[in-house]
C-alpha cells in the first residue's frame, strides 16, 4: 500500500519561497509571539527592537549598499509589525522582506518559533524547514456507535479526510440514549458496558454495536497504514472510544497520546482546538526531553560544545542530534574537496590534508549533514551557553 501526506499550507509556502530571487538583499526574521510567552504586544515588538539592533550591528562590516538596503527593510517589517499584525492565534511570526524590490511576505504559524534575523541574497529558509522537518503529524479518530471520522493535524492545521466509516446503528431510546429491553443485563456480562446500571439492554443490539466498532478499529488502521503519523489522538463517547482502542493493533494503541471528549458531529473549529491543546502538551514535553538529553549527556561526557568540534564530530559522522542557537549567524566555512569534511574556513583539511572549497554558509551545511544521520533543533540562546559558541552536539558513544 502506497503511504500518503498531506501536503500543508506551510510546505507550499516554502515551496514558493525557494523560487524567490536571489540577487537582492533579503531579510529573513523569526519572531515568538507566542501569547503564553509573550503577552503582551509590546513584549514581541521589543523583542524585534532587539533583533533588529543586532542585524544592524552584524551588518556594519558589509558593503554600503547592504547596510543601506538592510536598514530600508527592517523598517520595513517594523512598520508591518507595528501597524498591521494581529495576533490572534498566531504564535510563531515568519517576516521576509526586500525593500529594494518592494518585495514583503509573512507567515503566520500556529507554533512557536525562536527568535532570529538572517540577512543575505535570498530567504533564509533553515529553522522554516527544521520546524517542517520534525513538526509530528497526529491522526485523529472520532467514533460513535454509528460512524468514524478521520483527520490529520500538523502544524495547527486539521484536515479531514473524505472517507468516513458507517456502520449499521443499532436503535437507541431517544430519552435515555441506550438500547433497551425486557432483558436484565447480567453482572460481567460484556452488554453492561453499554449501559448504566439498573437499565435493561438487547444484546443483540450490543453484539452488533461492539462488531462495528471492532470494523472501525481495522478501517482506522488500514487507514493509518496509508497515512503515516507520529501520534494518534481518539475521540467521542468514553465506551465506543474505550473499545476502538482496545481493538487497535499494539503498534497504533502505543502512539495515543490523548483523548477527547468531542462528539463524531461536532464542528471542525471545536475539534482543531481540542487536539491542538493535546498538540501543544506533546510539544511541552518534547522541549523537556531534549533538555534533559543534553543535560544527561553532558554529565555522561557525550555532548561536544563549539562550533568548531561540532563539525569535527559531524565530519566523523558521530552526531545524533545537532542543537544550533538561534544568535548563531550564517557565516562562511570549508568543505574538504576529498573526505568531505566539514570545518571552519581553512586551506587543508585537518582530517585528510586535501584543499577545500569555500562554503558560503557552515551553519546551514552542518544542519543538512546533520539531518541525514541524525537530528537537529533550534534552541534559544541561554540554553547554549558561551562556552558552546552557540553550536552543541550529543555524540554516539
Amino acid at each position: 500500500m502506497t503511504a500518503t501526506i498531506v501536503r500543508s499550507r506551510l510546505e507550499r509556502e516554502i515551496g514558493d519561497l525557494h523560487h524567490v530571487h536571489d540577487t537582492s538583499i533579503v531579510t529573513t526574521c523569526y519572531l515568538d509571539v507566542d501569547g503564553g510567552h509573550r503577552p503582551r504586544r509590546a513584549d514581541y515588538l521589543q523583542a524585534f527592537k532587539v533583533l533588529a539592533q543586532s542585524a544592524r550591528e552584524s551588518a556594519e562590516v558589509e558593503e554600503p549598499v547592504v547596510r543601506t538596503a538592510l536598514d530600508g527593510t527592517v523598517a520595513m517589517l517594523g512598520r508591518w509589525l507595528e501597524e498591521q499584525f494581529e495576533r490572534s492565534r498566531t504564535r510563531g511570526l515568519v517576516m521576509l522582506a526586500c525593500s529594494r524590490d518592494s518585495w514583503f511576505r509573512a507567515i503566520e504559524l500556529p507554533v512557536r518559533i525562536e527568535d532570529q534575523i538572517v540577512f543575505g541574497h535570498g530567504p533564509h529558509l533553515l529553522q522554516l524547514e527544521l520546524l517542517l522537518a520534525r513538526a509530528p503529524r497526529f491522526g485523529v479518530a472520532l467514533v460513535d456507535h454509528e460512524k468514524m471520522r478521520l483527520f490529520e493535524y500538523h502544524l495547527g492545521e486539521l484536515f479531514e479526510h473524505p472517507a468516513q466509516f458507517e456502520g449499521p446503528a443499532p436503535h437507541r431510546d431517544r430519552q435515555r440514549a441506550w438500547n433497551v429491553s425486557s432483558s436484565p443485563s447480567g453482572t460481567g456480562d460484556a452488554a453492561a458496558r453499554w449501559a448504566p446500571a439498573g437499565t435493561h439492554v438487547d444484546r443483540r443490539e450490543v453484539a452488533l454495536a461492539e462488531r462495528h466498532l471492532a470494523r472501525c478499529a481495522a478501517a482506522l488502521a488500514s487507514h493509518l497504514d496509508a497515512h503515516p503519523i507520529d501520534h494518534l489522538v481518539l475521540g467521542g463517547p468514553t465506551p465506543e472510544r474505550e473499545r476502538l482502542e482496545g481493538d487497535l493493533p499494539d503498534r497504533y494503541r502505543s502512539r495515543v497520546v490523548g483523548r477527547v471528549g468531542v462528539r463524531v458531529g461536532a464542528p471542525i473549529d471545536e475539534i482543531q482546538t481540542a487536539v491542538a491543546a493535546i498538540a501543544l502538551e506533546v510539544e511541552k514535553r518534547a522541549d523537556d526531553a531534549m533538555l534533559s538529553d543534553l543535560a544527561t549527556a553532558s554529565g555522561e561526557g557525550v555532548a561536544i560544545l563549539g562550533l568548531r568540534p561540532v563539525l569535527a564530530a559531524l565530519s566523523e559522522g558521530r552526531v545524533k542530534m545537532l542543537l544550533i542557537s538561534t544568535e548563531l549567524q550564517s557565516r562562511p566555512g570549508a568543505l574538504c574537496t576529498s573526505c568531505r569534511a566539514l570545518s571552519v574556513p581553512e586551506a587543508i583539511c585537518a582530517f585528510c590534508g586535501a584543499p577545500t572549497t569555500p562554503v558560503d554558509d557552515i551553519v546551514e551545511a552542518a544542519v543538512e549533514r546533520a539531518t541525514h544521520g541524525g537530528s537537529c533543533r533550534f534552541v534559544r540562546g541561554e540554553y547554549l551557553d558561551v562556552a558552546a559558541g552557540g553550536a552543541a552536539a550529543i555524540v554516539r558513544d
